[in-house]
């Protein structure tokens, strides 16, 4: 492939601004769009305004839009920014495992009021592949009138971590984001930090992963208590890895369920938007959720130690459900590849 042959990607996301979540949707693209050269499609007015005075604007005009970035579809602002981009690039437009933003959530910069779903359809009708993370996801989608399939998050095609379990080591991951079921960041913390005080003293270690620089404020909290390391993984594949050294994980960020899922790690999912219920159910793992809203110290303790009296069930049945989403997102980046002409 000769350098005037490299084709473009123009990436539209949230990678590299320090949440791991964002930069693993990142990384799997990239690994399935092998010899592309990704550009970052700006999300701002004034990244427009630097990309017009850099020449940046030419290549865009021919490269392919993917659409990455977790939970986008139902939110004003991205749909903005995805109409704006596909006026600029040539080669097609792709949303491959994206998030249905949804809008019985109420968050505070959710942005998903008034009818917003609705307004996606035509945009998507453009696209030349969509497919969504989970099933909630497409139940969104077909009730304002655009069929769907699930793919799976695009992070599943991430390696799988080597690393093995330590018996009677739990994962602990406590990150919010912009708001949660039940607003109240503080009960939660306060609940988890009880179910913590209780599994030390039965004997249970613990560890505190970071997915964000700004979880260590509740993470630590909540492992103050006990004596734990508490590490900030370097990337997505230091996270999946921490994760699958672990018997178990007790987890509230959506792609620390996620990378937990690429050893088949048990995770009690601590569900604080709809999105950690729409990946749970695309692995068939609903019996993982606990609401952020509804959760006690007792209830998690019980929750974590079922969990982990059915570790070797749960772990099979998540590796299985990985597998089939991992061939569905194979095979539309396989489509990706061929349109956009990558070897």
């Amino acid at each position: 492939m000769t350098a005037a042959a490299v084709p473009y990607v123009g990436y539209l996301g949230w990678h590299g601004k320090g949440n791991l979540g964002d930069d693993a949707i990142y990384d799997a693209v990239r690994s399935q769009l092998p010899g592309a050269t990704f550009l970052d499609l700006p999300r701002f007015p004034h990244e427009w305004i630097r990309a017009t005075a850099t020449g940046l604007t030419k290549p865009l005009r021919q490269s392919a839009q993917v659409v990455g970035g977790g939970t986008l579809i139902g939110r004003r602002h991205w749909r903005r920014l995805i109409t704006s981009a596909a006026k600029r690039t040539g080669r097609g437009d792709y949303a491959i495992g994206v998030g249905v933003e949804d809008p019985v959530f109420i968050g505070r910069r959710s942005g998903s009021g008034g009818n917003e779903l609705a307004r996606w359809v035509p945009l998507l009708e453009r696209f030349d592949t969509v497919s969504v993370r989970g099933p909630r996801s497409a139940e969104l989608l077909a009730d304002a009138g655009f069929e769907v399939s699930v793919s799976g998050d695009p992070a599943l095609v991430l390696p799988s971590p080597e690393a093995k379990p330590v018996d009677g080591l739990i994962g602990l991951n406590l990150g919010f984001g912009d708001d949660l079921w039940g607003h109240d960041p503080e009960r939660v913390v306060a609940e988890v930090t009880v179910a913590v005080g209780e599994l030390a003293a039965r004997g249970y270690r613990f560890v505190g992963v970071l997915m964000n620089p700004d979880d260590e404020k509740w993470t630590g909290r909540a492992l103050a208590g006990v004596s734990a390391d508490i590490v900030l993984p370097v990337d997505a594949a230091a996270a999946a890895a921490q994760f699958a050294g672990c018997s178990a994980v007790v987890v509230s960020r959506l792609h620390a369920g996620i990378l937990a899922s690429l050893s088949g790690t048990p995770v009690v999912s601590l569900e604080y938007q709809p999105k950690c219920r729409d990946f749970a159910l695309s692995i068939d793992d609903e019996r993982s959720l606990l609401r952020t809203d509804r959760v006690t110290g007792g209830e998690l303790v019980d929750r974590v130690l079922q969990t982990l009296a059915d570790a070797d069930a749960i772990r099979r049945r998540t590796s299985t459900a990985v597998d089939t989403l991992r061939a569905r997102l194979h095979a539309d980046y396989a489509r990706v590849r061929e349109n956009v002409g990558i070897a």
